[in-house]
């Protein structure tokens, strides 16, 4: 059956793209609340003050937009305005990122993350998730974060993990 996974893989943003934006990142800024919780109340999240962060998964054509707002929190915003900070990758990217097994710095060097927007901003963004380390994550979150990170870099990433390993070895020798 393992023939059938990469037309899985191609298939998994068709039902995604179907929910509209707002439901996404509504969902993305209830996450961010609760597992930045800490961080946003000692004010280390303040350079995101009034800023809107747009996420955008290129491969399977999915986009999020949260506010960091004047109280503190992560609010949903509407897809269609200007952000001043916009992070875009393909779905494996943000995987390797969230999971901590690349860090954001090489994710950015390599181009396999590309920022556009403010450049102070997407700056200080960058250094922030380098220097977040594991996130504090539930360990259930955790758990599943890491087994689809595995199915799809297995699965989905042309040429399996192999190939991702050989690619990141090969990055980390040409610094």
């Amino acid at each position: 059956m393992s023939f059938l996974l990469p037309n899985l893989c191609g298939a998994l943003g068709r039902p995604i793209r179907w929910i509209p934006k707002l439901a996404h990142s509504t969902g993305l800024a209830l996450m961010l609340n609760q597992v930045l919780k800490e961080l946003r109340q000692a004010g280390d999240m303040d350079f995101l003050h009034g800023k809107l962060v747009q996420l955008v998964i290129d491969d399977i054509g999915v986009s999020y937009c949260v506010l960091f707002d004047h109280d503190g929190r992560f609010k949903p915003a509407d897809g269609d305005v200007a952000a001043q900070v916009r992070i875009s990758g393909d779905l494996g990217t943000f995987l390797l990122l969230a999971t901590q097994r690349e860090d954001a710095d090489s994710l950015f060097f390599r181009r396999l993350l590309r920022m556009q927007g403010e450049t102070a901003t997407g700056l200080h963004l960058k250094n922030f998730l380098d220097a977040l380390g594991d996130p504090p994550l539930p360990s259930g979150l955790r758990y599943t974060l890491e087994r689809l990170t595995d199915l799809y870099t297995l699965h989905c990433v042309e040429g399996g993990l192999k190939a991702r390993h050989d690619q990141v070895q090969s990055a980390q020798g040409s610094y």
